[in-house]
């Protein structure tokens, strides 16, 4: 069963979510734009772009829309999303920084920013996402798992320590919105425990002003 606030809370904060996310494209494209060939960065932006055109088109359709007659497909749609997004992110550590085309001090530079501007989106979506355990997971995990786990099959310490250390923090991360999960959840419980005890109070002639 869907929650139908878990689904409004999704959308309502994600048009801050969608611009910081673009924000985020729009800096790793013009620090990149000097070591990844042109073809790859423009694609990728390109297609970044439209995507997020088309979250914002969509969030505007959830908005303007009957959503509470199908709630089983606008979270579907928004956890599809959020697993594309991630997956954007996640491919930027392949497609970006070529193997070899570094120094090593260059390569774990690089793939340092990347992995700031990331670590700073998962949690900056921790509000956003938490409403959902399964959508806060599926934009991280494909964000931050195969970045990491290409630093680490890189071999050396200094890119293995890189990985390690992000992994960690995605770790900590996923327990924080775990957290703030259950925080939601307690706080929609009271919400309906209040709606029903004011329909029961004036049901006996007790008005209840808001």
């Amino acid at each position: 069963m869907i929650d139908k606030n878990q689904i409004q809370r999704l959308y309502d904060q994600s048009y801050f979510s969608y611009t910081a996310t673009y924000f985020g494209a729009v800096m790793a494209f013009w620090l990149f734009k000097d070591i990844t060939p042109d073809a790859v960065l423009n694609t990728w932006f390109i297609t970044f772009t439209i995507f997020t055109s088309a979250r914002f088109f969509l969030t505007w359709k959830f908005n303007n829309s009957d959503h509470e007659k199908n709630p089983d497909v606008w979270m579907m749609t928004f956890l599809v999303a959020s697993v594309i997004s991630g997956t954007l992110w996640g491919l930027t550590g392949f497609i970006f920084i070529p193997k070899g085309a570094l120094p090593l001090l260059e390569s774990i530079l690089h793939h340092g920013i990347l992995l700031l501007f990331i670590a700073t989106l998962i949690a900056g979506s921790i509000i956003t996402y938490s409403a959902s355990k399964t959508v806060y997971l599926s934009f991280s995990v494909p964000a931050v798992i195969p970045q990491c786990l290409l630093l680490v099959a890189q071999g050396d310490k200094y890119h293995s320590f890189l990985g390690g250390i992000v992994l960690i923090y995605a770790f900590i991360m996923f327990v924080i919105s775990v957290y703030i999960n259950r925080v939601f959840s307690e706080c929609d419980k009271v919400y309906v425990r209040n709606k029903f005890l004011k329909s029961v109070i004036e049901k006996h002639g007790i008005k209840i002003e808001e």
